[in-house]
C-alpha cells in the first residue's frame, strides 16, 4: 500500500494480479471542455481492444449519466451511461442503503441529482414540513438566499446532512467560480456541522465504481492529487497521475502519502505501459522497486545527510548518487529501461538538503521518473529534505 496511508484499504489483491478494471477522472484527463486530450482516444480504445473495462468518475453532480456518455462519445469514445459514475448517482445509493426505498430527501440540486435519486427509489421534498430523514447537497448554480436559510435551519435542526462533492472551485473561462464546497464550508460554519460526502477523495464513489465494473485490481487515473489520487488511495486502488491536468511531477514529488501516485502518465497513451508493469508491483506500492534498500554514497563513503561540505561561495561540492538496489557508486551510469531512475542527489549549502539529478534519457521516461520519486519519497519519509532539481514539471513524449 501507500506509505503513511493508514487510512487506505486492503483489498486482499495478489501481487501479480493484472489490472482488470480502469476508471478516469474526466476534466484534464479525457477532455479539455469540448475537446479531446491528445492521447485520450488513443489511450481508451487501447483498453477497449484488450477487453478491460473502464468507467468514468466525476464529482459532477449537475449532470446526468446520460449527458456525460453523450459528451465522451462526440469525442470519439464510445461511452454507455452505465459506464459513467457521478457523485450524484453514489450519493442516491448511500441514501437508500440508510434509509430504504422511498425515504424522504428534502433536495438541494439541480437535474443531476434529483434524476439520481428519482432512480434509486427515493422521495424528494420540498420542506421540512414533510419530515424528510435527511438533506441532500450538491451543486445549484441557481440556489438564492432563501433556499441557503432553508437549508441551514434544515441542519441546525440535526436532520442528517449528505453531499456530493467537496470540490470548493471550478475554473471557468475568466475565473474561478464556486463549487459545491463553497457552499458546503458556508453551511458548515453557519451550523457548525459537517456533512458526510461520498464524492472523491471519499473512498465511497471508488468503491462504488469498482463494485460495478466488477474489477478485483482497478486503477484509478486522475490529474489531481488531492481529490482522484488520494481517493483512489482511499479505496485501495492502483493509482496514475496523468500529467494533462491541474497536477505535475513537481506537486507529486511534495504530496503527502496518501496522495501518491503508484504511477505517472505523460497522456492515457502511454496506459499500456501501465498495465505491463503493474504485475510486477504489489497493489498500490510507491516503495523502491523491489523493496530494497538503496544507496547513496560519495567518493565511495557513506554521505552523513545531516552535516554539508559547501565550498566558499556556498556551492555544492558532494554529490551523493540515489540508486537502484544492485548498483553500487563504482558502477557506470544504468544502460537500460530496467535500471532507469538512479537519481543523483547533490548536497545544497549548509542547509544539507538534496536534490534530484536525472540523466538526460530519463528526463522523457516515465519509469525512470517513477522509480526517482519512489526513491525520493523513501528519502522523505525518512526526514530528509529533497529539491526537485531538473526534474521536470512534465514529460515530453
Amino acid at each position: 500500500m501507500t506509505p503513511g496511508a493508514e487510512q487506505a484499504r486492503d483489498l486482499g489483491v495478489p501481487a501479480g494480479t493484472p489490472i482488470d478494471g480502469v476508471l478516469f477522472d474526466l476534466d484534464g484527463v479525457v477532455y479539455h471542455g469540448p475537446d479531446a486530450i491528445p492521447g485520450a482516444v488513443e489511450g481508451i480504445a487501447g483498453l477497449h481492444d484488450r477487453g478491460i473495462p473502464v468507467g468514468y468518475v466525476t464529482n459532477n453532480a449537475t449532470r446526468t449519466a446520460e449527458v456525460v456518455a453523450d459528451h465522451i462519445s462526440n469525442l470519439g469514445i464510445p461511452t454507455e451511461p452505465n459506464e459513467v459514475i457521478t457523485s450524484s448517482q453514489v450519493l442516491a445509493a448511500r441514501l437508500g442503503e440508510e434509509y430504504g426505498t422511498g425515504a424522504k430527501i428534502l433536495l438541494i440540486g439541480t437535474t443531476g441529482l434529483s434524476t439520481a435519486l428519482t432512480e434509486a427509489g427515493l422521495t424528494i421534498v420540498d420542506s421540512l414540513a414533510d419530515e424528510p430523514v435527511a438533506l441532500a447537497q450538491g451543486l445549484d448554480p441557481h440556489i438564492d438566499y432563501a433556499g441557503i436559510v432553508r437549508a441551514a435551519e434544515a441542519i441546525a435542526t440535526g436532520l442528517d446532512w449528505w453531499a456530493t462533492n467537496p470540490d470548493y472551485s471550478m475554473v471557468g473561462r475568466a475565473s474561478r467560480f464556486p463549487g459545491n464546497g463553497a457552499f458546503v464550508d458556508m453551511l458548515a460554519r453557519l451550523t457548525d456541522r459537517q456533512p458526510r460526502i461520498v464524492g472523491k477523495p471519499s473512498p465511497d464513489v471508488m468503491t462504488h465504481a469498482g463494485q460495478r465494473l466488477g474489477a478485483r485490481r482497478p486503477l484509478m487515473v486522475g490529474d489531481r492529487l488531492d481529490t482522484d489520487i488520494e481517493g483512489g488511495n482511499r479505496a485501495g486502488f492502483d493509482t496514475a497521475l496523468v500529467l494533462t491536468g491541474v497536477h505535475d511531477l513537481h506537486d507529486a514529488l511534495t504530496a503527502d502519502p496518501i496522495r501518491r501516485p503508484t504511477f505517472i502518465l505523460p497522456t492515457l497513451a502511454d496506459l499500456p505501459r501501465v498495465l505491463d508493469a503493474a504485475t510486477s508491483r504489489p497493489v498500490g506500492s510507491t516503495a523502491p522497486d523491489n523493496g530494497r534498500k538503496t544507496e547513496a554514497k560519495t567518493q565511495n563513503r557513506p554521505i552523513d545527510h545531516h552535516s554539508s561540505t559547501a565550498n566558499g561561495d556556498g556551492g555544492s561540492v558532494q554529490a551523493a548518487t540515489m540508486r537502484f538496489p544492485g548498483h553500487s557508486a563504482e558502477e557506470n551510469a544504468p544502460k537500460s529501461s530496467a535500471d532507469l531512475g538512479a537519481a543523483t542527489s547533490k548536497s545544497r549549502g549548509t542547509g544539507g538538503g538534496r536534490e534530484i539529478d536525472l540523466a538526460e534519457a530519463e528526463l522523457s521516461d516515465p519509469a525512470a521518473i517513477e522509480a526517482a520519486l519512489r526513491l525520493a519519497w523513501k528519502a522523505i519519509d525518512a526526514g530528509e529534505s529533497i529539491e526537485p532539481g531538473n526534474l521536470p514539471r512534465r514529460i515530453d513524449d
